[in-house]
């Protein structure tokens, strides 16, 4: 909605905002923040969550029903030092950075007796800002229905700029265990990637995310304007981030094993640099934070990506970010844009 001018308050300018293509540069964006948890006395197994990264699983079976900063205070610590240094970086390049608010204990005890997880670490997915919509997604793992009230006041400062604020319906929640089983829709922001007037949209065989309903949601809540389309995803991968990441028009870093049906016929004709799914899943090797055209933030811990993106001629930044990646995502999962600038036609 536009801001009024009146004699008490005067007119001042709206900041732009809206997300047009994966590659446009970055101008402002929300980071994620840790939460201090209490892990489940009893953890879900690779079996049950085939996507979580072999670090999760060793973590939560030592930690069961303990605090995360008293069963692993080093990898609390670090986990939240890391967000502030990847916070820090997008500020010094003279990007605006907003964090969630912290939940409350009530906030905290949403759906706990599903699972006791609270994480504020991966903002990609609660919200999805598309053109000039900000869209409060629909969770399908159970803890992670209260991280939207922590970014409400980050969506509603897009409202009050002009955004047009929509709400999938939130699915059913079941416990942890039988996510697979939960009915949906459900729509997550790791599943939604932009190429202008083209939206991907990865749709999980492990039922662990987004599936056929959200996407029958979000192409009808587009409309005409936008191209939706489907994309099948191996049965141990979360989202569709996990293997890609369009570094600018016609380059993409991909897990070729997470397409069960091919690569998407959008990127057909791009040059691809390949990871495994494995490092994709466990290393998040993938799951990179793009600046610009040809300009990415990658983890330390893959030289040897930084070196394939180099001889394509892109500019790499790299970071630690091992105590993040352990919760099942990297850079794009924890960041989300609110603007990045479309050049000129």
């Amino acid at each position: 909605m536009p801001v009024e001018s009146s004699s008490v308050f005067p007119e001042r300018a709206v900041a732009p905002f809206g997300v047009h293509r994966e590659w446009d540069p970055l101008a402002e964006v929300v980071v994620g923040s840790p939460l201090d948890f209490t892990f489940p006395q009893q953890p879900p197994s690779r079996d049950e969550l085939a996507f979580l990264p072999t670090q999760f699983a060793e973590m939560a079976d030592r930690a069961r029903g303990r605090r995360w900063s008293d069963a692993d205070p080093e990898g609390y610590a670090r986990c939240g030092d890391q967000l502030d240094a990847l916070a820090g970086f997008l500020t010094g390049r003279g990007i605006t950075v907003h964090r969630p608010d912290p939940l409350t204990e009530d906030e905290q005890a949403v759906l706990a007796d599903f699972s006791p997880l609270s994480l504020q670490i991966f903002v990609r997915d609660p919200m999805i800002v598309i053109g000039d919509r900000v869209i409060e997604a629909s969770l399908r793992l159970p803890h992670r229905f209260k991280e939207r009230f922590g970014l409400r006041p980050v969506m509603a400062e897009l409202v009050r700029r002009g955004a047009r604020h929509t709400v999938v319906p939130p699915g059913c929640p079941v416990p942890l265990a039988e996510v697979a089983r939960a009915r949906g829709p459900f729509l997550e922001g790791g599943d939604v990637m932009l190429f202008g007037a083209d939206v991907l949209v990865g749709v999980g065989r492990g039922c662990f995310a987004t599936d056929a309903g959200g996407v029958d949601w979000l192409r009808s809540e587009l409309g005409d304007a936008y191209r939706v389309h489907a994309v099948p995803l191996h049965p141990r991968v979360l989202h569709l981030d996990d293997g890609l990441a369009a570094v600018r028009e016609g380059l993409a870093v991909v897990a070729p094993e997470q397409f069960t049906d091919g690569l998407p016929p959008l990127l057909a004709d791009w040059e691809l640099v390949p990871v495994g799914l494995d490092e994709a899943l466990d290393l998040l090797a993938a799951n990179v934070l793009v600046l610009g055209p040809g300009e990415v933030v990658i983890d330390s811990r893959v030289p040897w990506l930084a070196d394939a993106l180099v001889r394509h001629d892109v500019t790499v930044h790299t970071l630690e970010f091992d105590a993040v990646t352990p919760f099942a995502g990297g850079f794009r999962c924890s960041h989300h844009p609110l603007f990045r600038r479309t050049p000129p036609a």
